[in-house]
């Protein structure tokens, strides 16, 4: 892609965007719609991965209704029968 066409896709002028090269700091803002423009999130390629925050852990619930046979048929580990609660 020309220098000119980014200009008009991240609605700058061209001059613009030659000094955005030279800066060694970025808007978020702009620095997001230039991901847009060029389909590509390089943030991976900027920020090394031990600078990163960790991502919060997510936790997902499930609740099956299931017979007391059924519990026995699947071979679960004791500790995790364990943990099953039955109600009648």
């Amino acid at each position: 892609m020309r220098v000119a066409e980014f200009a008009d896709r991240i609605n700058l002028h061209r001059a613009s965007v030659y000094h955005i090269f030279k800066k060694s700091s970025i808007d978020t803002e702009r620095l997001k719609k230039i991901f847009d423009v060029l389909g590509y999130d390089f943030i991976n390629d900027i920020i090394p991965k031990e600078d990163k925050p960790a991502s919060p852990k997510q936790t997902i619930l499930i609740a099956v209704e299931v017979d007391v046979e059924s519990i026995q048929q699947l071979n679960l580990p004791e500790d995790f029968i364990r943990l099953i609660k039955i109600r009648k």
